[in-house]
């Protein structure tokens, strides 16, 4: 009976203790904010000559910590890490110019959109490209779970894959021609041409246009709408914006900026 008492005891205790607090609570009372995000991507993030982070990507999130009044901890990811950081929790959230893609929206969720992303086909100048159909049989240099990998992969999948774990690899490869052909973005393409001192590669074709999201874990509303209502007062008086221009030289998409109420 003193037996049966105990374990009754102990199991109204079990169902009476609180259960796990939602994430937002548990970034509040931490008074950190974990971030992933993806270094060595041209203008989103990216270390300068001081070897500090910059982009418009690190900025966003700065903004967003010192707005929330908290410690901001960059942790610095590949691109093929963002989602799988997310699921297994190793970050609050991931602000990394993340594409939002319906194979993506089964694993994590996404906030709404703060930026646009135009992935390219760029090839040497003397490359006749000018539609996916021109990629068969020929490598194409693409950084690996990324969304113009799977655009590839849906619509070139007579092509050869070169996949990169980073955007860092593929620029580091293309300098050194050992690519060709590569699907990116413009910031990418800009930047191999940098660093090559010329117009070593030129835009054949738009891949498609993107809206760059948050990424945050699933069944997590609380943290997803204080996000939202962040990003919608930060496009609407201008703040991401200014980010934007500052770090891309253009302006955020008419669609993505709101008017001032």
């Amino acid at each position: 009976m003193k037996k049966s008492l105990v374990l009754l005891g102990a199991l109204t205790l079990l169902l009476s203790s609180p259960g796990r607090a939602d994430l937002l609570s548990e970034i509040r009372q931490a008074g950190k904010l974990k971030v992933g995000i993806a270094v060595g991507v041209p203008r989103f993030s990216y270390l300068d000559a001081q070897q500090s982070l910059q982009g418009s990507d690190v900025d966003t999130a700065r903004l967003l910590a010192r707005d929330w009044g908290l410690e901001l901890q960059i942790v610095a990811l590949s691109n093929a890490e963002r989602v799988s950081a997310v699921e297994a929790r190793k970050v609050d959230m991931v602000i990394s110019s993340l594409s939002i893609t319906p194979e993506r929206e089964q694993q994590i969720s996404f906030s709404i959109p703060y930026a646009r992303l135009y992935t390219i086909i760029a090839a040497h100048p003397r490359q006749a490209i000018s539609s996916y159909p021109d990629l068969a049989g020929k490598r194409i240099g693409v950084t690996l779970k990324s969304s113009n990998a799977a655009l590839l992969a849906q619509y070139a999948g007579q092509s050869v894959i070169q996949g990169f774990d980073s955007d860092a690899q593929l620029i580091a490869a293309a300098v050194k021609g050992k690519v060709d052909i590569f699907s990116s973005q413009y910031a990418v393409l800009d930047e191999i041409n940098r660093e090559a001192g010329k117009a070593l590669f030129e835009e054949k074709f738009v891949q498609k246009e993107f809206d760059l999201a948050i990424g945050l874990p699933r069944q997590e509303k609380a943290l997803r709408e204080q996000v939202n209502g962040w990003l919608g007062n930060r496009l609407r008086d201008g703040s991401l914006n200014h980010i934007y221009r500052r770090h891309h030289q253009r302006d955020l998409p008419a669609e993505l900026r709101p008017a001032i109420r």
